[in-house]
């Protein structure tokens, strides 16, 4: 008997250990999280940059820092006025299966940091500890960027540093050594077009810049103030090497040294022309670029404001942005101003005086009720802006455009012309006609204007049924009223190509076609397209 109750504690003895080691390992799962048994953190900055961090048994763990951090805070009663609604970080402590949030206070100029734990109380971090942590790279998005070093080129590319040695004033006058600024210590290359210009976010006091040709000849020692006067023709390629130095001044929080090794490929600089000195209200012009690798920072300006920014489209080894120019802007000179890198131009363009007349359209009341009334018209606005808003970045228009009054199959008539004023006999209302209203047998075939994409065929109670032609750049042409379609959405369309047959869908009650051609979402007039296509400027 003794022997079998001896053999039975002995195995009780053996599993003991495994039932304490099953029972803390429960309790680590499902229990609220002990600091020492954290096995990660996650860290949410203040441009909310999440990093996953893992506790390692290395000196300097992050982990153990955040823990031993939270154990050497003191509870206060709640968190300071000034910081309720104030960005904080946010740092989630993972063990096993549970995670709980941290909200973390930081100040980067002595005054006191506090941390709101996952119960809602509220501690105040040791001066000690907050700067340990501003020293990491993870206390970047504490600090102003106007405030750190940052280099661009003229089209607005960030130069990355090969070093950056930057202290940052964290108390009274004492300073902390920033870390974790993104540098490359592989010699990078960035394209500049014109001259080269290196742009800083905060004015260094003292620059010293050594440039390289091709053959690494020194072509260049001295400060950035005078590069712009190197003579460089054509494509070039260089090494730049920059130090640039910012010193320790009372009336700034920072100090330091960036050192920048790259090489640039120097492009030819940009040049703009525009196709047309003076254009009749209503018309547009195409402004031509070379020597453009991203349209996209293309910037442009006028005096006085025409009220529209022209959106710039490659085309083949050149830009081009189309400008419309609003019927009802005032005829006077404008002042077009264009800046691309180093680059900047100014041009200017007259809009011509025109007079418009005013003509009578014949239509009932009933039509006038069903398709141009409030609800009518604010749909196909709405859509009209929705169509605008896309364009083709492929050019598909060559040529002149189609004037249909001269197209011996269509034989249209006109009933109203672009930018003439239009009083409607039922209401009495008075307009500006932005389309052109042209009298067509039923059922003839309307023609495409120029080659393009079909990017919508529907129905209106305004417009009736319509096709629109995407003929790139920005440039589209609308018909309305037709009878029929004969193309669907996606199809490419050459000019003259039926798109469908004339109708009297919509507000109208003849038979025709009303023809509308936009640049962007501003209605423009085609006269000028159908005798001299888009005018546009070819270098040499």
């Amino acid at each position: 008997m003794k022997r079998t109750i001896l053999a039975v504690v002995c195995v009780i003895l053996v599993f003991i250990p495994t039932y304490i080691a099953i029972a803390s390992y429960v309790s680590t799962q499902n229990s609220p999280i002990s600091n020492s048994y954290v096995e990660k953190i996650e860290i949410a900055d203040l441009d909310a940059k999440n990093t996953l961090i893992t506790k390692t048994n290395k000196e300097g763990d992050l982990v153990s820092f955040f823990v031993s951090m939270n154990a050497s805070a003191q509870k206060v009663a709640e968190l300071p006025d000034p910081l309720v609604g104030t960005p904080f970080y946010k740092v989630i402590f993972y063990s096993g299966n549970v995670a709980e949030e941290y909200k973390y206070y930081f100040s980067t100029d002595g005054s006191p940091s506090y941390v709101e734990l996952p119960d809602g109380t509220v501690a105040q971090l040791a001066a000690s500890d907050v700067n340990k942590f501003l020293i990491t790279p993870y206390a970047l998005s504490l600090f102003p960027d106007e405030e750190l070093p940052s280099l661009t080129s003229s089209l607005g590319v960030q130069i990355l540093p090969s070093k950056v040695d930057w202290k940052y004033l964290v108390s009274g006058d004492k300073y902390s050594t920033l870390s974790g600024f993104e540098t490359s210590s592989e010699t990078q290359t960035y394209t500049m077009e014109g001259s080269v210009q290196l742009n800083f976010s905060s004015d260094a006091d003292l620059y010293t810049v050594q440039v390289y040709d091709s053959e690494n000849k020194e072509i260049y020692n001295g400060t950035t103030t005078d590069l712009t006067s190197l003579d460089l023709s054509g494509d070039t390629d260089l090494t730049i090497m920059l130090t640039a130095s910012w010193y320790e001044d009372s009336t700034r929080k920072y100090y330091g040294e960036a050192t920048y090794n790259f090489k640039t490929h120097l492009q030819a600089g940009a040049e703009f022309f525009i196709g047309e000195s003076s254009v009749d209200p209503g018309e547009f012009v195409a402004i031509t670029g070379y020597n453009v690798s991203d349209p996209s920072k293309i910037v442009f300006t006028s005096e006085p404001s025409i009220g529209y920014t022209p959106v710039f489209f490659a085309d083949g080894d050149h830009v081009v942005g189309l400008v419309p120019i609003n019927v009802e802007l005032e005829h006077k000179s404008y002042v077009f101003t264009i800046s691309y890198g180093s680059a900047k131009q100014t041009m200017n363009l007259a809009i011509n005086n025109k007079k418009f007349n005013t003509r009578t359209q014949e239509v009932s009341q009933i039509t006038v009720k069903n398709a141009r009334s409030e609800e009518a018209l604010a749909a196909f606005n709405e859509l009209f802006e929705q169509i605008c808003a896309e364009n083709e970045t492929t050019r598909y228009f060559s040529g002149n455009f189609i004037d249909m009054s001269l197209d011996p199959a269509v034989k249209a008539r006109y009933a109203l012309g672009f930018g003439h004023m239009r009083t409607i006999s039922a209401t009495g209302e008075t307009y500006r006609n932005i389309g052109i209203d042209l009298l067509v047998t039923a059922g003839t075939d309307i023609p495409a204007a120029n080659s393009g994409k079909v990017v919508y065929t529907g129905i209106t109670a305004y417009g009736g049924r319509m096709v629109v032609i995407d003929h790139g750049l920005g440039l589209k042409t609308w018909y309305m009223h037709l009878g029929e379609y004969k193309v669907a959405v996606g199809d490419i369309v050459k000019t003259g190509d039926a798109i469908g047959t004339a109708g009297n869908s919509g507000f109208t009650e003849t038979n025709g076609v009303y023809a509308i051609m936009t640049v962007g979402n501003v209605p423009v007039c085609p006269y000028s397209t159908w005798e001299n296509s888009v005018i546009m400027y070819t270098k040499g």
